[in-house]
């Protein structure tokens, strides 16, 4: 039988009783209001402890622990830290100018460094940078224009980020995701190239949220792991740097001889046809994230959508009294490799 926490009034209750209980007679009567005072004193304090005690007990579990404890159960699954963004620039000039390693340029608050010297050939130049803060906030798209923070001869006062973008930064992982990585270390031990053990390399990356393999993917002695960055600023599909630096991980780790394949999943957007009722803007708006919860939860490379999970999910939506859903009114399957992205929900006019 489970135990149950007595309440502050029962402590002080207890408390009273066993104090009058060891005066007699008129001596109890005489003491009756001192008892009071003196049973609430200790009714609260052992109230106190009984809250103490309850709380190391969820420390003892990954589960329930609080954040600042979840280090506590993390043997062997490190926090995944924040990642510099990494990319490639262009600059212009004269040629035989020279781009030393560590130029700082700005956009913005935000800096970066090159990490390799770079001379002016043909009037251009391209070199490598990296962001000087970790965190996706410096993640940069193609075409934006860095300026040098001090001039050098010969070279133009802009550098032009490249087709791929400057791409890879990520933000020190939440709590939530890493306790979730924890519980599933717990749930599977990993055997060096096994099933399972290819995702949780992938998800220890920073910047990947979601991860699937796929064994014998590409054919005998082959996996296939299909990636999702939906923190990134350009996500939910990963960059090329994203990739690479998963593919890295992995070499590190395995101890198996497969051909890998680090891929971003082919997508398939994901629209509901739906009408609420009542039809207003807090009852849609929570009937739409309800509905992406799913989608971003329950999708998967070459799944299956379940109608029943898309109806449960709009009938448990706050304010949400009826609806009608007229699309899908079945099952939603997809191919392999491709996985079902949210699309936002077409509003049915009535």
């Amino acid at each position: 039988m489970a135990f149950k926490r007595p309440s502050l009034p029962e402590l002080m209750n207890r408390a009273d009783q066993d104090i009058l209980s060891r005066l007699k007679g008129s001596q109890a009567a005489l003491a009756m209001r001192t008892t009071k005072a003196v049973s609430a004193s200790m009714g609260g304090l052992v109230h106190g402890l009984y809250g103490y005690l309850q709380w190391l007990e969820k420390q003892l579990f990954p589960e329930s622990c609080d954040d600042e404890n979840l280090h506590l159960h993390s043997a062997g699954v490190p926090r995944r830290s924040a990642s510099y963004a990494t990319g490639v620039v262009g600059f212009e000039g004269s040629d035989g100018s020279v781009v030393i390693t560590g130029t700082a340029m700005r956009e913005g608050q935000i800096e970066y460094v090159t990490t390799a010297e770079a001379v002016i050939a043909g009037g251009v130049a391209t070199a490598p940078v990296r962001a000087v803060a970790s965190g996706a906030a410096a993640d940069q798209a193609p075409g934006v224009q860095l300026r040098l923070v001090s001039p050098i001869a010969g070279v133009t006062a802009q550098a032009v980020v490249d087709a791929e973008g400057i791409r890879g930064g990520a933000d020190l992982e939440t709590f939530e995701s890493w306790r979730d990585r924890i519980m599933l270390r717990r749930a599977r031990v990993p055997r060096g190239g096994a099933a399972g053990d290819w995702e949780e390399w992938a998800l220890q990356v920073p910047g990947v949220t979601r991860a699937w393999e796929d064994p014998l993917g590409m054919g005998p002695s082959s996996v296939v792991l299909r990636i999702m960055a939906d923190d990134a600023s350009d996500g939910p599909l990963p960059s090329a740097q994203l990739l690479q630096a998963v593919i890295d991980h992995i070499e590190a780790q395995r101890n198996v001889q497969a051909q890998v394949y680090v891929v971003a999943p082919d997508t398939e957007p994901f629209i509901p046809q739906l009408i609420v009722m009542p039809n207003t803007e807090e009852a849609r708006s929570a009937a739409a994230q309800a509905l992406q919860d799913l989608v971003e939860s329950e999708g998967e490379p070459g799944g299956t959508l379940l109608i029943s999970r898309v109806r449960s999910a709009i009938s448990l939506a706050p304010g949400v009294e009826d609806y009608d859903l007229q699309w899908p009114t079945a099952n939603v399957a997809h191919g392999v490799g491709v996985l079902p992205i949210w699309g936002g929900v077409q509003w049915i006019v009535v």
